[in-house]
């Protein structure tokens, strides 16, 4: 699952579809791009050493609403001092280990409204969708995983959105190691998800700021060999464009807390405990 952010940038807001009513009359509504530089610290390396380390990760983010649904889609690249560790194979502990490698997720939702031709909108629930991710990266355990499933909106006050999905995933390749050394014969298999993701803009005084992240809950795989992991980033940002510039929704600095339990859903070698993470990260994202 996502290592770090953000299903659906504050880019949703009203203000990102006011600015592009041209395009309404089409098959895209609106469209935003970002890049985002990130550096932190007390990363996990998520299979043998558990020293906490330092990041540096630069993303494309991309999101967009069309006639039929939504987009969204981000490639981290990332440059760490906690090499990530892959196994190059089942059978022993020859090992890939990396200290940069990408992460990349890509995720459209397709309205059943607009499928069906029925509104199915009722009370908070603004649609209904049929959800699907896929998630690739060469660091960790090597994540190739399709999820597919059921998503929502909803209309809850003071949010720019809030999307809830249930997937079922399937795991491939998931290469970790277990308790007594050797490299799991396990890493293909079948289990579930939910995430939530939401944007909060707030006020204070002249400065305008957003809160805004995901939360991640897998259940565990018994054929994958995992267990229950929860996952979640959340970003807090101050929209200096507009303090500093008069221009606001475009250049935005602030702080991403990273957090897990379970990270990847595997357990260190020695089975002492599991993974967890709560990584603090400057931001500066940039939207065009």
């Amino acid at each position: 699952m996502k290592l770090k952010h953000l299903p659906y940038s504050i880019a949703l807001a009203g203000a990102v579809f006011a600015s592009q009513q041209a395009l309404a009359e089409g098959p895209l509504f609106w469209q935003d791009n970002s890049l985002s530089y990130l550096y932190g610290e007390s990363f996990n390396e998520g299979q043998f050493d558990e020293e906490q380390k330092t990041q540096t990760t630069f993303t494309f983010e991309h999101a967009s609403g069309w006639v039929w649904g939504d987009m969204f889609g981000f490639v981290d690249y990332v440059r760490a001092d906690n090499t990530q560790s892959r196994g190059s194979t089942f059978a022993n502990l020859e090992q890939e280990r990396k200290n940069s490698f990408y992460y990349m997720e890509l995720s459209p939702r397709v309205s059943l409204s607009w499928l069906t031709g029925q509104d199915l909108s009722v009370g908070p629930l603004k649609d209904v969708y049929a959800a699907f991710t896929y998630e690739k990266g060469n660091g960790g355990p090597g994540t190739e995983n399709y999820l597919y499933g059921i998503g929502t909106a909803w209309n809850a006050p003071g949010f720019a959105y809030l999307n809830a999905n249930l997937y079922a995933v399937k795991v491939n390749n998931h290469i970790f190691f277990d308790h007594d050394f050797k490299a799991s014969d396990k890493g293909n298999g079948h289990t579930y998800q939910l995430t939530v993701s939401g944007a909060y803009p707030f006020a204070i005084g002249e400065q305008d700021f957003v809160i805004d992240g995901y939360i991640d809950w897998r259940a565990p795989s018994k054929d994958a060999g995992t267990q229950t992991s929860l996952g979640s980033s959340i970003q807090i940002k101050w929209d200096a464009g507009k303090a500093l510039f008069g221009e606001g929704r475009k250049l935005y600095v602030g702080t991403e807390v990273n957090m897990w339990n379970n990270k990847y859903g595997v357990r260190p070698i020695d089975g002492s405990k599991d993974f967890d993470q709560t990584a603090v990260q400057a931001l500066v994202k940039y939207h065009f």
